[in-house]
């Protein structure tokens, strides 16, 4: 079916519609209002008669899945509606913006018509393409849910007295349906800096290059199995060879089904590691066999008050019995929030803090000065942490459907 405005309105709110609250930071607002003028877009949340609250996830194609769940509030409370919709991962940001319009003007349908504005909606069926049928069908697909990437990026910067430089190459490999995900990733990755000094010039390198591959096999709706495996080396970390493999296991609390709006996952993962130092390490090695555990814990909501992400992960150390195990370790903390407080108020938190106990691959050899100023190895260090925090206020009109691009926006 296809819902498209019939007639247009004052730029003014009226009683004679009804008002939404678009819940989406990622969203073209300016183009809605333009082109969906059959309903009153509001700034507070509270005050509106529906709250459509934008989710999405990415898909095995490399597009998305949008979420638009749409809350009745005041005298539609009693209603409430969930869309769905994917987007290809070659569509433009135009394609993304219509797609978003339409299943906007479908889901908002129903309030429509039950404020008796029905007659303002004109409805008519569409006939489905050819093509479409073709490209949904996998009995058609000649890649069998295979998709590939590959890129190249760089970056250059300069000045009389210093240069950088960065370049960046990566392809991957996913295959992704209900039952089964098969990722595979490759990264290569030079950093260079020069820095021209009145008696000497100081050059700074980093290079590191990697391969990582997982497949994931879904059990039920609540679990899934899987195994990863990683191969890399990197100059920061003193890594001349590294070669991890394990079994991966997690339950989510939640059906999968309901991720965009709750998901709540526990994870255990056992690793083999085998490691090729560049430099003799603290613990005077060129090269060790490592086995460690993990367990991590993730929490995201996404709610009409606003959104929750909260990760906890600890590694320990199996092996490597002759040193203290209690100090074998690191955990780590991350969390990001954005909260409507009350009417008008948000406050927004991204923070993220570890505690390291197991750095094991340090070179004996101490840093230079040029190497602790450059960042160029890892350091000693027993945490880190960052953290990124503010608050916004909007206050003033609820109301305003007008859009005005001159100068900019």
């Amino acid at each position: 079916m296809l819902a498209v405005p019939a007639s247009a309105q004052d730029d003014s709110a009226s009683e004679n519609s009804i008002r939404v609250f678009l819940d989406c930071r990622f969203c073209d607002t300016d183009f809605i209002k333009q082109e969906l003028h059959i309903v009153d877009f509001l700034n507070e949340r509270t005050q509106a008669d529906v709250h459509v609250l934008y989710a999405r996830q990415r898909t095995g194609s490399g597009g998305e899945l949008i979420t638009l769940t749409f809350l009745g509030q005041r005298d539609y409370s009693a209603l409430s509606d969930t869309l769905e919709y994917a987007t290809g991962g070659d569509a433009t940001p135009d394609e993304e913006r219509r797609e978003l319009l339409h299943h906007l003007t479908i889901g908002l349908s129903r309030y429509l018509a039950r404020a008796g504005l029905g007659r303002k909606l004109v409805i008519g069926p569409v006939a489905r393409l050819e093509l479409e049928e073709s490209a949904s069908s996998i009995e058609t697909d000649p890649w069998d849910y295979w998709v590939f990437t590959v890129g190249l990026n760089g970056f250059v910067s300069g000045e009389a007295t210093n240069s950088f430089s960065n370049i960046n190459g990566n392809f991957s490999a996913n295959r992704t349906t209900e039952q089964l995900k098969i990722r595979v990733f490759g990264n290569v990755r030079e950093r260079i800096s020069n820095f021209e000094l009145p008696d000497t010039t100081i050059r700074n390198s980093i290079t590191s290059e990697s391969l990582y591959g997982q497949v994931v096999k879904s059990i039920g709706g609540q679990w899934a199995v899987g195994a990863t495996t990683w191969l890399g080396t990197s100059s920061f970390d003193n890594t001349k060879l590294q070669f991890l493999f394990g079994p991966d296991i997690e339950y989510n609390f939640f059906p999968y089904s309901q991720s965009t709006r709750k998901y709540l996952t526990v994870q255990y993962n056992i690793r083999l590691t085998k490691r090729e130092y560049e430099q003799l390490t603290i613990y005077a090695l060129t090269e060790e066999t490592i086995l460690y555990h993990s367990l991590g814990i993730s929490l995201d909501l996404s709610q009409k008050w606003g959104s929750l992400s909260i990760s906890s992960e600890v590694e320990h150390l199996l092996t490597n019995f002759d040193r203290s195990l209690t100090d074998l370790y690191n955990a780590g903390i991350f969390g990001n929030a954005s909260v409507r407080l009350f009417r008008g108020f948000s406050f927004n938190v991204f923070a993220n803090y570890k505690r390291i106990r197991d750095q094991i691959h340090l070179p004996a050899e101490e840093a230079t000065a040029d190497e602790i100023l450059l960042r160029s190895v890892q350091l000693p260090t027993g945490y880190s942490y960052w953290m990124n925090y503010g608050f916004t206020y909007r206050f003033g009109s609820i109301f305003n459907n007008v859009v005005n691009p001159r100068m900019g926006n």
